[in-house]
């Protein structure tokens, strides 16, 4: 991963682009597939992603179901999980 894509809080250079939460960078490095989908992403595009993981502050589970509902969506070249963020 690039520096676009900063992992944590507060540091992102990228304005456009929400830091990249922890689980979620976990599981992008575990999955080469989607992590290079995510990379050809467009910021707004980058930023819904990141939306939908984050959104209702979903902690265990949940949390842990929108990453993987994101990750199996990227490798499958698919961003109607985005829909409506």
């Amino acid at each position: 991963m690039n520096d676009k894509n900063f992992v944590g809080m507060g540091h992102n250079p990228n304005p456009n682009v929400p830091d990249l939460p922890e689980g979620f960078a976990m599981a992008l490095l575990q999955e080469p597939d989607a992590r290079d989908r995510y990379e050809t992403l467009n910021d707004m595009q980058k930023a819904k992603v990141i939306c939908y993981i984050q959104s209702n502050n979903e902690s265990g589970y949940e949390a842990k179901e929108k990453i993987n509902i994101a990750i199996n969506s990227l490798k499958n070249n698919n961003l109607g999980f985005t829909n409506g963020f």
